[in-house]
């Protein structure tokens, strides 16, 4: 579409008609406001929506970073020319027959068409090349296999044919001068997850999109992916789910077209119309684009994005040939009948929700295809961490093409199953991490089911795209600056688990971090203050549209010449027209400046403010704000989502403020000031005190109280300095890989553990001991508390150690009333040890006292699973750290005191507490003497731990003891 852009300017000196395609310009005298109307030609072409945005001056709307030359698709790096597992197929009985892809040896160059700025040229300057190309060099094969009587099928995204046949078939092609490779059409299992559940109705936005923060975006911003097409790779999309049947680009209040919107070419026979079977599909586009369904308000990131979808899996199977034709079909959609390819109809952004565990390349050609077509492809990054760790990135995500996405849960730490980095080659992976624990969303009876797996993740960061691109336009096909727009915004995360170091961000857990949704598109919008334009406007057939420009000469501080850019998007297709605006000196007008802060924390507040009749005037993200005003009383009105508004007066003379303290909308935990919870106690004695909440918000708050089973005292947390017990006079233990010391160690004395008295202990050579026996050396860490230890165990360092490949360990005492287990330079178990191997120094101090002491030496990179922490029972653990909350541990001491287990001693009257706005409450503590015990130091030590539904404080923990 060609847009012809006529300016109007209707000023206060009457309206002034400017050739088509000047620039606009216009004046107004500092502190009034003035309009500006532009009328948009559609002579000659269908109806069509504009979309409309304020740009800044500097730059054009579709800089795109050049792509380096020459940019080829790539062919799969596979031994051959005849690929093994083809070999293996074909050679499996006499006669055998398979369908096989033939690839060729010139592969096109698409750097020239990667560099255009325009979307429809740079879709159709990469078909045309694609398959002009495969025309040109497939001929002599294509004539030849037909000469054969075969029929093959032809494939331009990489330069390739699929045809069946036998192993001499192989042999013939595979001496083709022109081919490079014969692949077996293998079948790809997914990686997929357990299946979801019903998800339980909520009357609120699932909860990943909370916390990416998308319902903020849309609040504070209208952007929710209007103007934008996502699509999938998957297991097909049950398109009459009531929360998305109007999201679906073929649904119109008139009826439904599935040509251009839909392809199945995984289907036996193919569906005319979108379906999903097995419901994975279904789901990853809800989290994508789904509105209101199962109690929830909305359910995809970008529910005004319209999508298209492609079913290349069946089940969890997918077969090469058809991914290969679905992300062709994904670079110019076809008709139902396969023909009339359109690239300007090529989706903005595809999510893949599939992949295949381990290293395989054979699909970079085609990821690489989208990336020069201007298309933001999205992978999950596979769910094999719990089962291998680091390393463990599956295929497509772990190219250095993909943007892969890890799984977190809703405190934000990282899933057990995501898998993590490194690449074999060195590089980081993920890109990011998003929520994946527990996701509700779209299934294929209708309903909304709750899953978990880097599938889930994903979508999130596919419909963070769509807002991204819709909020500004000058990103779309910009796919380095998206990548920017995403990783700089994310909430970081740390982890010592799979490198490059424990505070390195990006690291190969989370990547840059969590998902921010709304962060990024407040970095990548573009707002300018003094001007103001409308979302759309609707151009008919053949007509023009007529579009009202405010250029407020209250939203700037000073007279002068202020330049921007009005961007118009038509199909895809921009349009940037420069706007100038002199602003003239006024008498009697003063500058007027404030801030939004939070009522309870203080911290600054994104929201606007009212002005009277006057403008609307958006903060900083500091919650700064300024207003030019003539001298004069106004009314203020301070509005954030979020928050209640709040109004106050304001006589504008020169040096005017005025400042706003903003009230959430939630409840707000306040406790009285108390002296500290503690007694001195006979033994059997009670002693209660009584603590009064009060809830000063404006919802209900909601206490639950509890006393954790905090039966070890950490009095030296982490000191350090710690130098390693001298045991070298000892002699080492005989200790392989997993295995418990077949002999209990006497230890000379008595000491407690979990309040039992114990001589003798038992030794893992996976970093543990414990009171009781296993039958297992438990080498798969887990964070406290879990099932995998025996009862009174105290972890250290448990991890996968395998004493047999190197280093000591010893047990010995060293005086009459300490006894010490020591790790030293112990390499972790691996499949191909080498003698360069990080190793980890260690050590358990047993003290007849009752005190445990972990000692930390040198230690390696910290593997994927570990964890620190004691261990009796489920209900009776303490996590001091692990892979998934990690902290410092080399060269640092910890010092654990057994005590009586706090339930014993501590209690409280009442467990669960709800108090309205305003209301208050009483929590009874009690606590009762435990009387003398010889191995117990007082004070007894504990918390009464508070769960709320106040978000600043959703947990509080109440320090007490008895003496």
């Amino acid at each position: 579409m060609t847009l012809v852009v006529l300016a109007t300017a209707t000023l206060a000196a009457g309206p002034h008609a400017a050739a088509p395609g000047s620039p606009i310009t216009a004046s107004a005298a500092l502190g009034s406001v003035t309009t500006t109307v532009v009328d948009l030609s559609n002579a000659g072409l269908p109806a069509a929506t504009a979309y409309l945005y304020e740009a800044l001056e500097a730059g054009a709307a579709t800089d795109h970073a050049q792509p380096p030359a020459p940019l080829r698709v790539h062919l799969p790096e596979q031994a051959g020319p005849i690929a093994p597992a083809l070999v293996a197929e074909l050679g499996s009985a006499p006669g055998a027959s398979a369908e096989m892809v033939i690839y060729l040896d010139d592969q096109a160059d698409l750097s020239a068409a990667a560099s255009m700025a325009d979307w429809n040229e740079r879709g159709a300057a990469v078909v045309d090349t694609l398959t002009q190309h495969a025309a040109k060099t497939q001929a002599a094969l294509l004539a030849g296999l037909a000469a054969a009587g075969r029929q093959p099928r032809s494939f331009w995204i990489v330069n390739a044919v699929a045809v069946e046949g036998d192993l001499a078939l192989a042999q013939w092609a595979a001496a083709q001068p022109e081919v490079a490779l014969v692949a077996a059409n293998q079948s790809h299992p997914m990686d997929t997850d357990a299946p979801g559940d019903p998800a339980a109705a909520d009357d609120g936005p699932a909860w990943g999109l909370s916390q990416i923060l998308a319902p903020g975006t849309w609040a504070d911003w209208g952007v929710r992916g209007s103007g934008i097409v996502v699509a999938n790779i998957d297991t097909g999309v049950t398109y009459t789910h009531t929360a998305l049947l109007p999201k679906y680009r073929g649904w119109t209040p008139g009826g439904v077209d599935h040509n251009y919107n839909w392809y199945d070419p995984a289907g036996e026979p193919a569906q005319s119309a979108p379906l999903d079977q097995a419901g994975h599909g279904t789901h990853t586009m809800g989290t994508m684009v789904a509105g209101a369904a199962g109690g929830y308000t909305a359910l995809g990131v970008a529910p005004d994005a319209r999508w298209i979808a492609a079913r290349a899996c069946v089940g969890i199977f997918c077969l090469d040939t058809d991914l290969i034709a679905a992300s062709q079909w994904m670079l110019a959609p076809t008709n139902l009948a396969g023909s009339n390819p359109r690239p300007d109809l090529r989706p903005h952004v595809i999510n893949n929700s599939w992949g295949k565990s381990g290293e395989e390349d054979w699909y970079i050609g085609y990821v690489a295809a989208w990336n020069a077509s201007g298309i933001f492809s999205v992978f999950s990054n596979g769910n094999t961490g719990s089962i291998f760790g680091c390393g463990s990135s599956g295929s497509p995500g772990q190219y250095a093409e993909s943007f892969s996405v890890g799984a977190t849960d809703g405190n934000d730490i990282i899933a057990d199953f995501s898998s993590r980095g490194p690449t074999s080659d060195g590089r980081v992976k993920p890109e990011i991490s998003a929520p994946g624990v527990g996701v509700p969303s779209t299934w294929s009876d209708g309903g909304v089911y709750s899953l978990s797996g880097t599938s889930m993740a994903a979508p999130h960061v596919a419909g963070t795209v769509a807002l991204l691109w819709s909020a500004n336009p000058a990103l779309v096909g910009n796919l380095a600056a998206t990548r920017l727009a995403l990783t700089s915004s994310a909430e970081p995360r740390t982890s010592a688990e799979c490198g490059p170091t424990p505070t390195a961000i990006p690291n190969n857990v989370y990547g840059w971090g969590r998902l921010d949704a709304r962060q990024a598109v407040q970095a990548a919008r573009v707002d300018v203050p003094w001007l103001s334009v409308p979302a759309t406007t609707a151009l008919p057939a053949n007509g023009a549209g007529h579009v009202t420009l405010t250029l407020d000469a209250r939203q700037v501080s000073q007279p002068g010449t202020y330049t921007a850019r009005l961007v118009v998007m038509v199909n895809n297709s921009l349009t940037s027209l420069p706007i100038t605006f002199d602003v003239l000196p006024a008498p009697n007008t003063a500058l007027v400046t404030g801030q939004l802060t939070d009522v309870w924390t203080g911290g600054a507040v994104y929201g606007r403010v009212q002005v009277g009749a006057g403008p609307n005037v958006q903060t900083d993200a500091a919650g700064q704000y300024t207003v030019t005003l003539p001298y004069g009383s106004y009314t203020l009105t301070a509005a954030a989502t979020g928050y209640f508004s709040e109004t106050t007066g304001l006589d504008v003379p020169a040096g005017a403020s005025a400042g706003f303290s903003l009230m959430p909308d939630l409840p707000h935990l306040v406790i009285d000031p108390a002296p500290p919870i503690s007694a001195s106690l006979a033994y059997g004695e009670r002693y209660t005190q009584t603590i009064t909440l009060h809830n000063q918000g404006t919802q209900p708050l909601t206490v639950t109280a509890s006393v954790p089973p905090q039966e070890w005292v950490v009095d030296a947390n982490g000191v350090s300095g710690a130098e390693l017990y001298d045991v070298s006079a000892a002699l080492p233990l005989e200790l392989s890989d997993d295995l418990i010391y077949p002999q209990p160690l006497d230890l000379g004395f008595s000491l407690p553990i979990y309040s039992e008295i114990v001589s003798q202990i038992y030794l893992s050579s996976n970093g543990w001991i414990s009171t009781h026996p296993s039958n297992t050396a438990a080498p798969v860490a887990s964070c406290m508390s879990t099932a995998g230890l025996p009862r009174g165990s105290l972890a250290a360092f448990w991890a996968d150690l395998d004493p047999s490949m190197g280093g000591a360990v010893y047990a010995t005492p060293v005086d009459a009333e300490t006894f010490v287990i020591s790790f030293e330079e112990v390499p972790l178990w691996t499949t191909t040890p080498d003698p360069d191997d990080p190793t980890y120094s260690f050590q358990i101090v047993l003290h007849a006292s009752g005190a445990v002491d972990f000692i930390y030496g040198q230690l390696g990179p910290l593997p994927a699973r570990w964890a620190m922490g004691t261990y009796y029972s489920n209900a009776r653990s303490q996590n001091l750290a692990c892979y998934k909350e990690p902290t410092d541990l080399a060269n640092r001491r910890w010092t654990l005191h057994n005590q009586p287990p706090a339930p014993g001693w501590l209690g409280v009257g009442t467990t669960n507490l709800v108090m309205a706005p305003g209301a208050s409450a009483n929590l009874d503590i009690g606590l009762r003497g435990f009387g003398y015990v010889p191995w117990l130091s007082p004070p007894s030590m504990g918390v009464v731990h508070l769960a709320t539904n106040d978000p600043g404080q959703a947990a509080v923990d109440l320090p007490a003891q008895a003496i």
